[in-house]
């Protein structure tokens, strides 16, 4: 009998239905063996040995394995294919006592510190010794399964190390400097390598936008007929077009555009007796090509944009798909390729299957002559690995949508998309741009653009915000009359607030993190109260996430460093790749990191966050400050420890007064996981609620109260036909 080991339970339910009855599959319900909580867990003296140990929750896991292992001639470790999987399967040896497998051997390799190879008590007290294969795959279906098994190796050892240096690196930083900051700040409180990377961005984003003045200028716009004397009907019926003044007597206008408002009014009452002609009309046409399929970010960034999916719930559910969902037709079957991967290579025979279904299903216009292919960038990235792609192109959403739930469905069916759009044709466009000349007392040159789709090609498949503009038909020395001249007042706008996508994008241009981080970093400053969301789930630092992010960047420079952080990240690829040592490499780190604490912990007075309210205790008479705790501020009683009276801060209202119960007014609250969104001040006896900030008015329509979502005043009421920006049909 062959005992296969994976990580989880689904995924072993969906690997059964592959092999026969000489084969039991078991999980290990991810790491067996880990670094304790209650103590760092390495013995820096000793070249940073990890000592690891099996944790209680994985204790009766490791003991069915053991069981399952006495009935086995052979051990199969099929976990995941990425450094995370790899150290899964090493650990897996060295928890069930493993002695005789080739991956035990390898570990002496000359790069390799003594104390890895099992030492001859371990060898004596294995019960085991049978043969130890590691097969790995990108995909769960019956082929790719068997030609593993066809295939296995060893383990590889070098991806173990970048996983354990990453590892004794996040604890070494984590459990140094958490403690400076509950000493120097408050209790609770938590720094991590790269975490504190990310927060930082937030935090010099945040202090950009307070930073910013913003700027009026105006854009001058005309609204110009092909022919004169025409009623409005006409510009109904694209005979006319919008075009924006872009020179004044053959010089360009500086952007963003013009800030003198006389010189706009001189402007615009000039061009009201200016006589316009068509100077030139440019038309071609213009290709615009698919997108690489999705690779991890990619992947985490775009279900944001179009799923509003957090990169949390992307890896959730990409991870059910990935390891197996029951279709009814076909029985449990992973749906999809391994979602952790920063490669864009397709497997030829997903290729071929992606042409064949195109010209099946759509005609050979639709499929290419021969399959396009994306170069990877990543210089860490493995050939062998595969973009995120379903494992069967013919395996349509709507096919399988009554087996899958609807967040499956949804990330399924952008995954599908994005894959099957990257084999077929180019979209194509005309494009035509038009050049204008208004002659008055001072020349003026306006330009207008148009676009029309000629052939849709894989937008026939994937979503698209692009959108036709089209222009009436006009010839050179065309003359034009002006429906309307006038002046749209702009103001600059500060740089955004990062979203989930947007963080992902900085991080992965930076080079920090990688794929199987990216989720776990959003999480993390968020649960630790760093950050909290707006009305548009964009990253806000919270206090005390500015004066930790401050702290940090004052004392411990390069740990907050992006540079610093993304060269930390390709020596950890070095590793994976046998070019440098992992004792080395975290040698090399903490010698100058833990010198630079020793004397931060001298140096550095400890920050007194405490604010006085005038406000005196009931229960003891002591005066009650302000204090900072997990959930943000809180009144609290000075005399703490021995009266431990506190009250919440009362919240601040907007000048807006209650739609539901018309006396109350409406304040700003957080949940408990930090998120804002706004009640009565009524609360309880009003219970009026929502997560878009109101404006202040009521609907037209229904008399819900009119809220602000992404910069457009809509009705709170989803069954309200204004919800949808529709005019009344009363």
């Amino acid at each position: 009998m062959k005992l296969v080991i994976v990580e989880s339970p689904t995924k072993a339910k969906t690997i059964s239905n592959f092999l026969g009855d000489d084969f039991v599959i078991e999980s290990s319900y991810g790491h067996v063996r880990d670094l304790p909580k209650s103590k760092l867990g390495i013995d820096i003296e000793k070249n940073f040995k990890p000592q690891y140990i099996i944790p209680k929750k994985s204790q009766k896991t490791v003991t069915r394995l053991k069981e399952e292992l006495k009935k086995a001639d052979t051990l199969i470790l099929a976990t995941d294919e990425d450094r995370e999987g790899e150290a899964i399967a090493w650990h897996l040896t060295q928890a069930l006592g493993l002695e005789n497998s080739k991956s035990s051997r390898l570990m002496a390799g000359p790069r390799q510190r003594r104390w890895q190879i099992p030492n001859s008590k371990q060898i004596k007290n294995s019960k085991f010794k049978i043969p130890v294969e590691r097969i790995a795959f990108h995909e769960i279906t019956k082929n790719a399964i068997e030609e593993a098994l066809k295939n296995p190796r060893e383990i590889d050892i070098n991806l173990v190390n970048a996983q354990q240096a990453r590892r004794v690196l996040d604890r070494l930083v984590g459990y140094k400097l958490s403690p400076f900051l509950w000493k120097k700040l408050m209790r609770g409180l938590s720094a991590g390598r790269v975490q504190s990377v990310a927060l930082r961005l937030i935090v010099d984003r945040e202090k950009e936008i307070r930073a910013f003045k913003p700027e009026i200028y105006w854009t001058i716009v005309a609204i110009l007929a092909r022919e004169p004397g025409r009623t409005e009907l006409l510009a109904q019926k694209k005979e006319a077009f919008e075009a924006i003044l872009t020179k004044i007597d053959g010089k360009p206008i500086p952007l963003p555009g013009l800030k003198d408002k006389k010189e706009v009014e001189g402007i615009i009452s000039d061009l009201k007796k200016a006589v316009f002609r068509i100077k030139e009309i440019e038309s071609r046409a213009v290709e615009r090509k698919p997108a690489p399929p999705f690779t991890t970010s990619t992947l985490q960034q775009t279900a944001w944009q179009f799923l509003r999916f957090s990169a949390k719930k992307t890896m959730l559910v990409s991870q059910q798909l990935y390891e197996g969902i029951d279709l009814k037709k076909e029985g449990s079957v992973g749906l999809i390729t391994y979602m952790r991967t920063d490669s864009f290579n397709i497997a030829e025979e997903a290729l071929k299957n992606a042409q064949l279904f195109l010209k099946e299903s759509f005609g050979e216009n639709y499929s290419l002559a021969t399959p396009r292919r994306f170069k990877t960038k990543s210089r860490i990235s493995q050939e062998a690995h595969e973009a995120v792609r379903p494992t069967n192109p013919a395996r349509t959403p709507e096919s399988i949508k009554a087996d899958l739930t609807p967040d499956q469905y949804k990330l399924y069916k952008l995954i599908w998309q994005r894959f099957i759009a990257t084999q077929m044709p180019n979209a194509i466009f005309e494009q035509t741009d038009i050049a204008i000349e208004a002659s008055a007392k001072t020349n003026y040159l306006l330009r207008a653009s148009g676009l029309v789709l000629k052939f849709d090609g894989f937008l026939k498949i994937y979503p698209s915000k692009i959108e036709e503009k089209i222009l009436p038909e006009i010839k050179k020395d065309d003359k034009l009359t002006p429906k309307n001249i006038e002046a749209k007042e702009h103001q600059t706008e500060p740089p955004p607030r990062y979203t989930e996508a947007s963080l992902i994008k900085a991080l992965e241009k930076f080079g920090i993190g990688r794929p199987s981080t990216y989720a776990p970093i959003m999480s993390t400053i968020g649960e630790r109260g760093y950050v909290t969301k707006d009305a548009q789930k964009k990253f806000v630092p919270s206090e005390i996430g500015e004066k930790v992010a401050e702290l940090l960047a004052e004392n411990f420079p390069k740990i907050v460093d992006v540079n610093f952080t993304a060269n930390m990240e390709n020596d950890l690829d070095d590793i994976a790749e046998n070019k440098k040592d992992w004792v080395s490499v975290v040698k090399e780190f903490y010698v100058p990191f833990e010198k630079n604490l020793e004397e931060k912990y001298e140096s550095v007075e400890k920050q007194n966050l405490t604010e006085e309210t005038g406000q005196l205790c009931e229960k003891c008479g002591k005066p009650m400050v302000i204090r900072y705790g997990r959930f943000g501020k809180f009144i609290a009683c000075s005399g703490f420890p021995e009266c431990r009276n506190t009250k919440e801060i009362p919240p601040v209202p907007l000048d807006i007064n209650c739609p539901l119960c018309k006396t109350g007014k409406i304040v700003e609250r957080k949940t408990r996981r930090g998120r804002i969104f706004y009640g009565c001040s009524n609360w309880p006896k009003c219970a009026f609620a929502t997560w878009q900030k109101p404006t202040g008015k009521l609907c037209p329509e229904c008399n819900s109260a009119m809220v602000d979502i992404r910069g457009q005043e809509k009705c709170s009421n989803k069954n309200c036909i204004f919800k949808r920006g529709k005019k009344s049909k009363k």
